[in-house]
């Protein structure tokens, strides 16, 4: 009886730990790895998350929420399928992962929800919405990300002025600090072409200006060290 149960342990065990095995490996996927959109790149994803109202591309806690006004438990989990749905709209579809939202709004605990409705009022994305993000206005603005970063000890003025590029506006390529200091930045040295008898004159003068100095040189210290004839 007991060799029966060790087998019957084992036997949950090897089917229970099997898929922990094949992706023990692997990491959680990150959020814009759940999405995708033929011919977009990532960072058109995360760009696209943060627009239809993404709080934090690392995942949105519910001490994130409450920094952006949304406290109750329900009123976060619905946020979120708002986002999935605007994801949707936009023309993404869900990958690498195992609960997708139909799978949510099907569920008896979710499925009515405001956001799981027909008639739910769909987010379409927004760039004043993703540059308003609070994952970008902690990026961008120190005093935000004083008063409303989880680790305000973390806020640096230096990285503020070089925001990740999900967080500049459309047609910005340079960071803010780049651009106001164009004007000094340091100028790519051209080579010019010499031709080669040119090059052997100015060595042949370098060499000539080298030995005249270094003669005035000898003539000054022999005229400071001869003896003073008296009168």
């Amino acid at each position: 009886m007991k060799r029966y149960i060790s087998l019957v342990f084992l036997l949950i065990l090897n089917g229970c730990g099997q898929y922990s095995i094949r992706n023990i490996d692997k990491p959680p996927p990150q959020l814009h790895e759940v999405w995708w959109k033929k011919g977009t790149s990532f960072l058109q994803i995360r760009k696209t998350l943060l627009e239809c109202g993404q709080a934090s591309l690392g995942g949105a806690s519910s001490e994130i929420y409450e920094k952006i006004g949304i406290v109750e438990q329900k009123d976060q989990t619905n946020h979120s399928f708002l986002v999935d749905r605007c994801m949707l709209k936009a023309g993404f579809v869900e990958q690498n992962t195992s609960w997708t939202l139909k799978d949510a709004c099907t569920d008896m605990r979710y499925r009515d929800y405001p956001a799981c409705q027909l008639n739910a009022v769909i987010p379409t994305p927004s760039v004043e919405r993703r540059l308003n993000s609070w994952y970008c206005k902690t990026k961008t603005d120190y005093d935000y990300c004083q008063r409303h970063a989880l680790a305000p000890q973390l806020c640096n003025p230096e990285k503020i002025k070089t925001p990740p590029p999900e967080c500049l506006a459309d047609g910005q390529t340079q960071s803010p600090i780049s651009q106001t200091n164009s004007s000094t930045q340091i100028k790519p040295r051209t080579n010019t072409y010499i031709p080669p008898d040119r090059m052997q004159q100015q060595a042949i003068q370098l060499q000539r200006d080298t030995q005249n100095q270094s003669n005035r040189q000898m003539n000054n210290m022999l005229k400071s060290t001869a003896p003073k004839i008296l009168r």
